[in-house]
C-alpha cells in the first residue's frame, strides 16, 4: 500500500531527492526524479531511453491531431 507523506507546516527541512526508477508499464524506460521540500514538488526531471519520433511527427499540427498518431503508435 503507499504510503501518504502531509506536509509540516511551519518546518524548514533541507530538499530531498525523490527517484522513481524504472516506471513500468510503458514502452521503453522511464526515469522520473523530484526534489521535494516539507512535503512539496519544488523541481522535477524525467528520462527516457526509447525514441519513436512522435514529436517530429506532430511538429506543425494541431494538437487535436495528436490522438489519431498516438492509437497507431502506443501499443499499449
Amino acid at each position: 500500500m503507499p504510503k501518504t507523506f502531509l506536509p509540516l507546516v511551519g518546518n524548514s527541512n533541507p530538499p530531498q531527492k525523490v527517484v522513481i526508477d524504472p516506471i513500468t508499464r510503458i514502452e521503453g524506460h522511464l526515469r522520473i526524479e523530484a526534489q521535494v521540500q516539507n512535503g512539496q514538488v519544488t523541481d522535477a526531471w524525467s528520462a527516457g531511453t526509447m525514441f519513436r519520433g512522435i514529436e517530429l511527427v506532430m511538429q506543425g499540427r494541431g494538437p487535436r491531431d495528436a490522438w489519431i498518431f498516438t492509437q497507431r503508435i502506443c501499443g499499449v
